[in-house]
């Protein structure tokens, strides 16, 4: 029997509902397409969203496409890949970039987000609010984070509030290991969601540089939690000079409030040495902050998260 040894785990009463939800997975790079693998193996249906085509690159990390795949729409080629896989589940695929005209394709009975920017998350993170759970992914170089948005807890907002987007200057790179294992742990958490199971209520970072394993809370403090109009008013470009990753954004930045409200190694007028979060980092009045020392991407934009907030 196909699913017999998940069975004889979580029970057939509870594969018989898995059988019956639907997840749907925005963005089908190193964390989507390897998710998609584990809950078709699972029994799970599908709805696969990515406007991307194949690349050579891609297939460094991205399991289920194959040097044949390559220029194909990567949601038509990943449907084609996973009903071969299990012919018993239903997939949708629909190579469209999601936007507000279209985010109704999402609705399911949970949602991954397995995208790249922040603009799409925030996008997720409105339509699902208290009605769809869903949960937040990301991975760069050998460091992850994965976070259970659910209905009635802390949001995605909490985390990066009042950001609206950042592109990247370059492709930093990551490694396949960091995917797979961020892209598991996604799936099992959805698992639990799915069959109502307590799942995990804090953000959690990996970093297999030295293989740190860390649990942090999220309290609920942004405005959409707060019942407020969002107000996100920050655009950012993460970008690498030379060792250095600096974060760029299109909002002059009030020293005065900064300096109230963080460490002050080092006061020049129109620019400011800080320490944050252990961390030292130098910005300026028009609103650059240069990361000294510090790579993990994902450490960097909650910093500025936090900076950017209280300057704006």
């Amino acid at each position: 029997m196909r699913y017999s040894r998940q069975e004889a785990f979580i029970g057939k009463d509870a594969q018989a509902l898995l059988n019956k939800k639907t997840v749907a997975i925005v963005g089908l790079g190193a964390l989507g397409s390897n998710a998609a693998n584990l809950l078709t193996r699972s029994g799970v249906n599908l709805i696969l969203i990515d406007n991307d085509k194949v690349e050579l690159s891609n297939l460094q990390r991205q399991t289920i496409f194959t040097e044949q795949d390559l220029n194909k729409n990567k949601a038509e080629a990943a449907k084609n890949y996973l009903s071969k896989v299990n012919s018993d589940i239903k997939i949708k695929a629909y190579n469209v970039k999601l936007n507000k005209s279209n985010i109704n394709l999402i609705n399911s009975d949970l949602v991954l987000d397995c995208t790249d920017n922040l603009e799409t998350r925030f996008l997720i993170n409105e339509y699902c609010y208290n009605k769809i759970p869903w949960i937040h992914a990301a991975a760069i170089q050998d460091k992850g984070i994965i976070f259970n948005v659910l209905p009635g807890r802390a949001c995605f907002n909490c985390i990066y509030s009042n950001i609206n987007n950042y592109d990247r200057c370059e492709n930093i790179g990551i490694l396949n290991t960091v995917a797979s294992l961020i892209a598991s742990l996604q799936v099992n958490e959805a698992i639990k969601i799915l069959l109502n199971k307590e799942a995990e209520e804090n953000l959690i970072r990996i970093n297999l540089k030295n293989n740190s394993f860390d649990k942090i809370k999220v309290n609920k403090n942004c405005e959409l939690c707060q019942g407020k109009i969002i107000n996100k008013k920050f655009e950012l470009t993460l970008c690498r000079t030379g060792a250095t990753l600096t974060v760029r954004t299109n909002k002059k930045l009030n020293l005065d409030k900064i300096k109230n409200n963080f460490g002050v190694l080092r006061d020049a007028k129109v620019t400011l040495l800080l320490e944050v979060d252990n961390e030292e980092v130098i910005l300026n009045n028009q609103g650059e902050i240069i990361f000294k020392t510090l790579k993990d991407e994902n450490k960097i934009m909650e910093i500025a998260s936090k900076i950017y907030n209280v300057g704006k």
